[in-house]
């Protein structure tokens, strides 16, 4: 088992939109303007009619009062020789040409005395409701037409505020007119805050789903808003944090990897130094008695030493795959390339009849030990894999610079990957060793006539390419 497949990783789990809770900040802002602007023409409204009632109750007392007055010096006295009904007629006829009161006359029997008028225009009529709201109570008053000794009529004197009510339902109507127009510029203002303060908690929600996907190269922007300043700042302390946390977990995890393959290689050297005497001693042993039993007439001894001498040389053989399995060859200074071109060397002597190739691209970086580590055995594990199971004719091993990152390739032309179900635990090692540098493994799959898998290695921005 791959020692690197003990180390803990988290996996990022897939990430699903979140569906959104309570109520939207734009949909709130909207309503609570709305609400505000209402409350606001209710409070004036109610204002204005109330206002509108006193003023038009003052007004029509104000003009009832004069016209009864009006009425009452002007009208003869009824010892006088005169027309009474013609002065009663005229005096009625300009009492109902003035403003806020009415006049009738009528004679004994109660018919009304038709009235010499000039043209008006029919005053503005107010909607019932608001005359139902602001009306007074009315105002009539009765002044008898007499000569001594008969009473020739009666002339009733009457508040009509119909024209004080237009008047205030016109001024009703423009306050509310410029309420409207103030409710939708400030409700525009309102709306236009709120959106400048959402783009700006968009970009900080951008960057925050930036670094929930591990990117945390790119600070929040300053939003230019004092109130968001500090958010700003804590979101973009956190991804520093996040980096350098993640930097020193990368490390430790590529310094685990680095003391897992030297413990990888002491295990080796163990079973090469302790083991392989010893088998040799075994088969060395074996083959004496071999030569000492053949002088003797016992065929089951020598079928039970030849049995003794085979699983004595499958044991070496399992040992020294054990020890090359183990080992990471070749060591010292060589580069990754040097390394993989050896690597493949090797597995062209091991399946000469495979076309292995490598390809990789010119001036790349060179990675750090634990980086040469893992694509190094990736590289082995892949190949090893295609020729144990696949069957292919050739092998094609790329190592190229795409995207900021090292990305190293097996693709070959044989039957295909495995299942899922049979996958064994290799993957999972080389899984866990992208995690663990902050990599990604893509498994083999088909694409074509080819089986592919790639590992990315990213590449520190300041790490120029190998010499």
């Amino acid at each position: 088992m791959d020692a690197t497949g003990h180390i803990a990783t988290v996996r990022q789990a897939p990430q699903t939109r979140a569906r959104p809770h309570g109520v939207a900040l734009r949909l709130l802002a909207l309503g609570g303007s709305a609400l505000a602007w209402l409350a606001m023409v209710a409070i004036v409204a109610s204002v204005l009619v109330l206002n509108a009632r006193e003023s038009v109750r003052h007004e029509t007392q104000a003009a009832f009062r004069l016209a009864n007055a009006f009425a009452t010096l002007r009208l003869p006295t009824s010892f006088a020789r005169r027309d009474m009904m013609a002065e009663a007629a005229s005096i009625a006829a300009d009492i109902e040409s003035q403003r806020h009161v009415a006049a009738e006359l009528r004679d004994a029997t109660g018919r009304p005395v038709p009235l010499r008028l000039p043209p008006q225009p029919p005053p503005d009529a107010a909607p019932r409701w608001f005359a139902a709201l602001i009306r007074p109570e009315p105002l009539s008053d009765l002044i008898p037409i007499a000569q001594y000794p008969n009473v020739l009529g009666v002339l009733e004197i009457r508040a009509d505020p119909r024209d004080e009510i237009a008047e205030a339902w016109a001024d009703f109507r423009r306050i509310l007119a410029m309420l409207a127009v103030t409710a939708l510029a400030a409700i525009g203002v309102t709306m236009a805050i709120t959106g400048l303060v959402l783009r700006r908690l968009g970009l900080l929600g951008a960057a925050l789903a930036r670094m929930r996907a591990g990117d945390l190269d790119h600070p929040a922007p300053q939003t230019g808003l004092s109130e968001l300043a500090a958010l700003s700042d804590g979101v973009n302390a956190l991804a520093a944090h996040l980096a350098r946390e993640r930097a020193e977990n990368r490390r430790l995890q590529g310094r685990m990897m680095t003391l897992a393959e030297a413990e990888r290689a002491r295990i080796a050297s163990d079973l090469h130094d302790g083991i392989g005497p010893q088998i040799f001693a075994l088969q060395a042993a074996v083959g004496q008695a071999e030569d000492r039993a053949r002088d003797l007439p016992d065929p089951a001894l020598s079928a039970a030493l030849a049995a003794v001498s085979r699983h004595a040389g499958a044991i070496r053989q399992s040992a020294r795959a054990a020890i090359d399995d183990l080992r990471l060859t070749p060591a010292g200074d060589a580069g990754l390339a040097e390394m993989l071109q050896e690597l493949l060397i090797e597995f062209s002597d091991i399946a000469p009849q495979v076309e292995i190739m490598l390809d990789a691209a010119p001036d790349l970086p060179e990675p750090d030990e634990a980086g040469q580590i893992a694509l190094y055995r990736f590289v082995r594990e892949s190949v090893l894999n295609a020729l144990r199971h696949a069957g292919p004719d050739s092998i094609r091993v790329g190592l190229a610079l795409r995207g900021g990152a090292l990305v190293a390739s097996v693709s070959d032309d044989g039957s295909g990957p495995a299942p899922a179900s049979r996958r064994g635990l290799g993957q999972s090692g080389m899984r866990d060793r992208a995690s663990a540098l902050g990599g990604r493994y893509l498994p083999p799959h088909r694409e074509g006539a080819l089986t592919l898998t790639e590992f990315h290695l990213p590449c520190p921005p300041d790490q120029g390419p190998a010499r």
